[in-house]
């Protein structure tokens, strides 16, 4: 059960953080670079969804879940915490988009290259350290999350290790101490290794310069 726990966990956290990566650099670019009417409006809007708690919505999206018979799913549980990421993860891509000199693409379109061949060989590259820090913060937080596949996960065979980790507290408030700290040091080994070797992207990420030379 607890291997099946982690896989489980790789499993949401990965693919959730891929997927928020790609939608992230699809919806940052235009707000990045063109002029929309209301933008201003648009990153507002990403703020204001930041900073909302799930707890304050988890009882309408459970409703919502069950009444669609979509709950109890690793596939909608993952899908929900995309859109949960995603407002935060556009927000840093357009910053790190925005420290991208336009010349760079000016230079490309001159050599005839599209929008999509633009942001393929001339945004990404320069932006890798960005789309790391993106991709841990949400790796991290979807990794850390208890509260949401806890209410929408019934089945102990699809909890990840987050909600796992809760099979150690039993009952009349008995506490299996080895196991639970066994398993909690193998629960935070992913994040800090991972951390650590990505540790350089990150400082990058967040001092992005020298695009042109």
């Amino acid at each position: 059960m607890n291997l099946r726990a982690f896989l489980n966990s790789f499993l949401i956290s990965f693919s959730q953080s891929v997927i928020v990566i790609l939608l992230s650099i699809l919806a940052a670019y235009p707000l990045s670079r063109f002029p929309l009417k209301h933008k201003g409006k648009i990153m507002y809007g990403m703020l204001f969804l930041t900073g909302l708690p799930l707890t304050a919505i988890m009882v309408p999206v459970y409703m919502v879940f069950f009444s669609l018979k979509i709950n109890n799913s690793l596939i909608s549980t993952t899908l929900f915490l995309i859109a949960t990421a995603l407002p935060y993860s556009i927000w840093m891509t357009k910053n790190f988009m925005d420290d991208v000199p336009v010349v760079l693409e000016e230079a490309a379109w001159i050599e005839g290259a599209g929008m999509l061949e633009t942001i393929r060989r001339v945004i990404l590259p320069v932006i890798v350290p960005g789309i790391f820090v993106v991709f841990i913060f949400t790796f991290s937080g979807s990794w850390g999350n208890f509260f949401v596949p806890f209410i929408l996960l019934n089945s102990a065979n699809k909890f990840p290790a987050s909600v796992a980790i809760y099979q150690f507290f039993g009952a009349f408030g008995k506490i299996a101490y080895g196991e639970l700290a066994a398993f909690s040091l193998l629960y935070t080994l992913p994040i800090a290794v991972f951390y650590l070797l990505s540790q350089k992207y990150m400082s990058q990420g967040f001092s992005m310069s020298g695009s042109v030379k």
